[in-house]
């Protein structure tokens, strides 16, 4: 299976150099107006840049920018899409895919970087909008090797809860030093058409497994992972996680939080998610970066027709 990833990475690699590229614009916003919602004279959002008529109602979130690079290649004329990159790192690219509007936007990481994302978004379309993710993600389950797509059937948070770390009495009980929250649903009408897509689009080349998403508020104490220069007390927080929630797949920084904001938006976003399995946690063992591009525009492309079904 990794050989002929191996050998679909470097081909879309070299269709990606091959291709024209689009101009990247950038530009400083203007003096903010506001500061419950700020934007400035032109209308465009503090974060993302963007003003009203720059970003689809159909939109697919990454966090790296260099995904949203390759998958922007399978847009219908990549040399022409918008292409804006904001000032605290947010880059948005709108095109089409057969003929649809669509929009592809980097967002960095983590859970602060998503709500800007979002809510930027939602302040500058009208009518409904649909969003997936497509992340990365580590693993606790052995039965989950690298190379999978894990397809978040729900989401919950992980986040430290940081006054306890600064008490008299030290305690014994990791779940006094982490909150786990309740699992949100993503929409289920997309979140099986995400599937459904995935699944046509890996013809058995790579695994397709519908699973708990877990979002952290860091990527090393919440996730578990041990640093001997922090006292983080997190030594049992994955065993703890996974007795309580043994169906969990994934373990990454944002898609808990794209749910949450799905559902508070009173109606008007849908929103699945998905993220590509780079490290297996128990095994040790990390996806080279070939195999991660090959599948980055396998499932990019996956996706774009889940969203534009």
């Amino acid at each position: 299976m990794y050989k002929s990833l191996f050998k679909f990475g470097i081909q879309c690699l070299m269709i990606a150099i091959s291709l024209p590229c689009f101009a990247l614009e950038t530009k400083q916003n203007g003096d903010p107006i506001g500061t419950n919602f700020p934007k400035d004279a032109e209308g465009r959002v503090f974060h993302l840049g963007i003003k009203k008529g720059d970003v689809a109602n159909n939109i697919l979130i990454v966090g790296d920018p260099e995904r949203a690079k390759l998958i922007v290649k399978l847009l219908d004329s990549p040399e022409t899409v918008f292409a804006y990159a904001s000032n605290r790192g947010f880059v948005t690219y709108t095109g089409t895919k057969n003929g649809k509007p669509v929009s592809i936007i980097s967002t960095g990481m983590g859970l602060p970087m998503t709500d800007f994302t979002i809510r930027e978004v939602r302040a500058i379309t009208e009518g409904p909008l649909s969003i997936i993710r497509l992340g990365s993600c580590g693993t606790p389950r052995e039965d989950i090797s690298v190379g999978t797509l894990v397809v978040a059937k729900e989401a919950f948070c992980i986040s430290a809860r940081y006054d306890a770390y600064h008490q008299k009495e030290r305690s014994s009980n990791v779940l006094d030093y982490f909150d786990l929250s309740t699992p949100i649903k993503p929409d289920l009408a997309l979140h099986s058409s995400l599937v459904a897509a995935l699944e046509k689009q890996s013809s058995g080349t790579f695994p397709v497994v519908e699973a708990t998403n877990v979002s952290t508020d860091s990527f090393y104490g919440s996730q578990g992972r041990l640093d001997p220069e922090f006292d983080d007390r997190n030594e049992d927080l994955i065993d703890t996680m996974m007795s309580l929630q043994p169906n969990t797949g994934a373990i990454e920084m944002e898609t808990h939080h794209l749910f949450h904001l799905a559902k508070l938006s009173k109606g008007s976003i849908r929103a699945a998610g998905c993220a590509i399995v780079l490290a297996q946690r128990k095994a040790n063992i990390y996806l080279t970066n070939a195999e991660k591009h090959a599948l980055e525009v396998k499932a990019g492309e996956a996706c774009l027709e889940a969203l534009l079904n």
